[in-house]
């Protein structure tokens, strides 16, 4: 019986990087953080895993010395393993791949620059990003979009308290697509508690037109969850 080698460095191994996708809703459009490299080449912000580094460690590198963003307050969520051999044509590399989303006010002074996204993850832009970047957007709008078929803003992008038509831009942005207002106040007004004043009655915001009710962050214990957003409807223009 042929025997095998016991030494682990008999055999080759990858590089092993974090890459983090961000994702905001800013002048109501979905947007991604991308940095660039010295050529100008738009890509995620990232880093190899150093020796005797855990993923979790890295992921707060990146954060702190990438983006220039707090690890003790941004808690990205693990997204996917991306192991295509040929992905870096620097070599052979893995990508755990970690996603966030947060409020565009939390990245005013970020490192790198928003670039808005279309609903299937590409840059709106038509420029292409480096490496499988694009898979990586691709997938954290995709997993965005089924968190907030699930929840009114679980990812606590808008700041409360918030109107109903507030709500609704939000999810029209992360979709990429409008929706039908009456349909959608219907199925979300239930998770939502609203916002009192200080007399115990329901807050309104007087703007344009009729007052609008204003919604806490926070939904009432009665709330089912699981709902899905009313369809969507093409643009008109």
């Amino acid at each position: 019986m042929a025997t095998g080698s016991t030494t682990l460095t008999d055999y080759p191994r990858p590089n092993v990087a974090v890459d983090i996708a961000v994702l905001t809703v800013a002048d109501g459009t979905l947007n991604v953080v991308i940095q660039r490299d010295e050529q100008g080449r738009a890509a995620l912000p990232g880093r190899f895993v150093r020796e005797r580094h855990t993923v979790e460690e890295t992921v707060r590198e990146v954060l702190e010395l990438k983006l220039g963003l707090s690890p003790d307050h941004v808690h990205p969520h693990l997204l996917a393993v991306f192991s295509d051999p040929d992905r870096d044509r620097r070599g052979w590399t893995i990508s755990v791949a970690h996603a966030v989303a947060l409020p565009a006010v939390e990245l005013s002074d970020v490192t790198g620059e928003l670039a808005p996204v279309t609903p299937t993850g590409q840059l709106a832009s038509g420029e292409r990003v480096l490496y499988d970047h694009a898979q990586i957007i691709a997938a954290a709008t995709d997993k965005l979009r089924e968190r907030y078929e699930d929840q009114p803003d679980p990812d606590n992008l808008l700041r409360p308290p918030y109107t109903l038509s507030e709500l609704r831009e939000l999810h029209e942005a992360i979709l990429g697509r409008r929706l039908m207002r009456d349909s959608f106040n219907r199925r979300a007004q239930p998770l939502l508690a609203p916002q009192l004043d200080a007399e115990g009655k329901p807050a309104t915001r007087i703007g344009g037109g009729r007052p609008a009710r204003l919604y806490a962050k926070d939904a009432p214990p009665t709330a089912t969850f699981g709902w899905r957003l009313p369809s969507p409807r093409p643009d008109t223009q």
